[in-house]
């Protein structure tokens, strides 16, 4: 889907899960280079900064959270392409579609201030996945002393692979807007109040992507700590039930081999009395009790 903003100063170019067509049309009434189509396109595409010099058009991609619903949080490219006079925005996903449709209600003096607007507002979920992440990390961190079930280590599972897409997307972001803010000053035709303005709030937004991602390396220590102590707990769980089977198996190996011996067809001591099942029950329990007394004495299987 296309949608075109004519805006005082620049054109917006709205694209939301496009086609190869629609790339190729966006391309051809825009002039945009065709090397770029590529990263309109790709749905694993890193971010990036770059700009070509012939077309005098720059490309900036960054990830964004998507499918903020899902169990396992991932991340889609947004690119944007822009020139003095024209940005292009091309997402993959109906949420981020949203979040930069909300972007058209806000007229902005320039192309950059309205890229800077975007990259603002992109931030905002990730500190709010933050905070979701790091409640869960906290709840999980407390079952130590509870019974730790499947359902416990499948949202430990799912916490890490999120904080694994979230921390790359963020490293990847902060990488693409150091790139972009010497593009930007570079090549960009600005005022020199707008561009004092704009290089002021790229270096804010340096500064928030990088607490981001102080933030996420700590809560994915915190999520690493408590997977290794789930490991740790359910490990000793499976020695101490190993401990209990070992005791109980020397324990009830006993009987068959009294009965075993009296079974035989030979002679035996008071094999040939009257009570002598009774005499072969006393001599299994007796040494039953013997065999427990010594694992007790001995123990080696003491949790």
């Amino acid at each position: 889907m296309i949608k075109i903003h004519k805006l005082a100063s620049y054109t917006w170019v709205e694209v939301i899960s496009p086609t190869k067509e629609e790339l190729r049309q966006v391309t051809n009434d825009y002039q945009t280079p065709v090397k770029f189509q590529s990263y309109m396109m790709d749905r694993h595409e890193q971010p990036r900064a770059t700009y070509d010099e012939l077309s005098g058009f720059g490309a900036l991609v960054v990830r964004a959270i998507a499918n903020q619903s899902s169990e396992r949080m991932l991340t889609m490219p947004i690119f944007l392409g822009f020139s003095n006079t024209l940005l292009v925005t091309v997402c993959h996903d109906e949420k981020q579609g949203k979040m930069l449709s909300d972007g058209a209600q806000v007229e902005y003096p320039s192309v950059v201030e309205h890229i800077i607007s975007i990259l603002f507002d992109m931030i905002s979920p990730y500190f709010d996945q933050l905070d979701v992440i790091s409640h869960k990390a906290e709840e999980l961190e407390g079952m130590h002393h509870r019974s730790i079930s499947n359902h416990s280590l499948d949202e430990l599972a799912a916490l890490k692979t999120s904080l694994v897409y979230l921390r790359s997307a963020t490293a990847g972001n902060l990488v693409a807007l150091q790139e972009l803010q010497p593009t930007i000053k570079t090549n960009v035709t600005l005022s020199s109040s707008l561009m004092q303005q704009s290089m002021a709030a790229i270096s804010d937004l340096l500064i928030e992507y990088k607490q981001c991602q102080t933030m996420f390396d700590v809560v994915g220590d915190v999520v690493s700590e408590t997977e290794s102590a789930f490991g740790n707990i359910l490990n000793n769980k499976l020695n101490q039930t190993m401990q209990f089977l070992t005791i109980w198996s020397l324990v009830l190996a006993i009987p068959p081999i009294v009965s075993g011996f009296y079974g035989m067809n030979v002679k035996l001591p008071l094999a040939s009395a009257d009570q002598a099942w009774f005499y072969t029950v006393v001599l299994t329990l007796l040494m039953v009790v013997v065999m427990i007394w010594y694992i007790k004495r001995d123990g080696r299987f003491r949790k």
